[in-house]
């Protein structure tokens, strides 16, 4: 009874703001927030709000075979959401091209996001390109679809456009998801039916990951055999890597280095110093399922207890799991026999340097 009674006056405060603001993504922030506030929920004590500009841009792929192209962070600095302050600027930490996969975006349950997306004219992409994104709450309007699947309207920008979404890390969303584009199977092909049936963006390059850290600052890993919470601040490095039909795309995020994002590229062999906490990032894109394998290791599997050493999923389901590395060399792998036959392959390096080594560029 006492929702029932709550939702005029929610729908009404939607439309007033609507009417003074002109723009659906804010006043979806302002009002969720409001609304989260009186409803129970939990609240914050340190929110952000990240002010991210992305672009797209061309990958030259030298042995041809069809273009590519990569997100890029161009400017991300941090805002204290109420009073608009500032906070810091973090762009320094992402890499200065555009990579596959794009650029790992770290926020914290509370936080809020402000990304504005430009199609460079010169540099860019050749049709309407977008970010669609899982896992974080938003409004209709920052979809980043085409009006036939949302109803509202086309959120994707054509050459030398941009435009602006508005993201919020809700309560439960903490965990790592993908964003990739939904509109420009529209121009080069990927799709008979444009903006639908996105299995494409794997074969251009558009896809990135969103890590939202949990609220408590907490986390569980396997160590000695045993699960064990751990402060998040306390892993060494994210590793994002993404399964397509024929490779793993990765890129890191290594602590000890000023959280500095470093595109791994294409089967990298990722590298950790002994003892050091690390966070795999796990997420299919493309149609098959995959069989992944990390020999000598086991992991916990997410939100249980149970330990594993083998993880089945499809097509954009994630895994996450955070272990301790043991010096000495170790295979992460697809083992799907189609899969590790197209060398569906890196190595794990923990030794007392830690340094990763990129794979095959495009």
């Amino acid at each position: 009874m006492i929702y029932y009674r709550s939702y005029p006056i929610l729908l009404s405060a939607i439309l007033a703001s609507i009417i003074v603001l002109g723009n659906l993504g804010q006043v979806f922030d302002s009002v969720y927030a409001q609304y989260q506030e009186k409803s129970g929920y939990p609240t914050y004590p340190y929110p952000v709000l990240h002010k991210i500009d992305m672009s797209v841009h061309k990958i030259e792929k030298p042995g041809g075979g069809g273009d590519l192209y990569g997100y890029k962070v161009d400017l991300h600095q941090l805002f204290d959401p109420k009073t608009n302050e500032f906070l810091n600027d973090i762009t320094e930490r992402y890499s200065d091209e555009a990579t596959i996969p794009g650029p790992t975006l770290l926020i914290k349950e509370g936080d809020s996001v402000e990304v504005t997306f430009t199609n460079p004219t010169d540099t860019g992409a050749p049709g309407m390109v977008s970010i669609h994104i899982h896992g974080i709450h938003y409004s209709v309007a920052s979809d980043g679809t085409l009006e036939v699947l949302n109803g509202y309207g086309d959120e994707g920008v054509q050459p030398g456009e941009s435009i602006r979404y508005h993201w919020t890390a809700g309560p439960g969303t903490a965990g790592s998801w993908p964003y990739h584009d939904h509109t420009l199977g529209l121009s080069l092909g990927h799709s008979e039916a444009p903006g639908t049936y996105m299995n494409g963006a794997e074969t251009i390059g558009l896809f990135g990951t969103i890590i939202i850290d949990n609220h408590s600052g907490k986390t569980v890993a396997l160590i000695d055999d045993t699960p064990t919470k751990i402060d998040i601040e306390d892993i060494s490095k994210d590793v994002a890597c993404y399964l397509t039909d024929d490779a793993f795309w990765c890129n890191e995020i290594d602590y000890k280095n000023y959280a500095k994002r470093t595109a791994l590229w294409e089967n990298p062999n990722i590298g950790l110093k002994d003892g050091e906490l690390i966070r795999f990032n796990l997420i299919a894109l493309g149609n098959d399922f995959h069989k992944f394998i990390l020999t000598g290791y086991k992991w916990l599997e997410p939100g249980t207890n149970k330990i594993v050493s083998e993880k089945r999923f499809g097509p954009l389901e994630n895994h996450v799991f955070t272990i301790q590395g043991k010096n000495g060399y170790a295979e992460y792998r697809d083992v799907i026999t189609s899969h590790l036959l197209s060398g569906m392959k890196g190595g794990f390096v923990v030794d007392d340097f830690g340094q990763s080594i990129p794979g095959k560029h495009p």
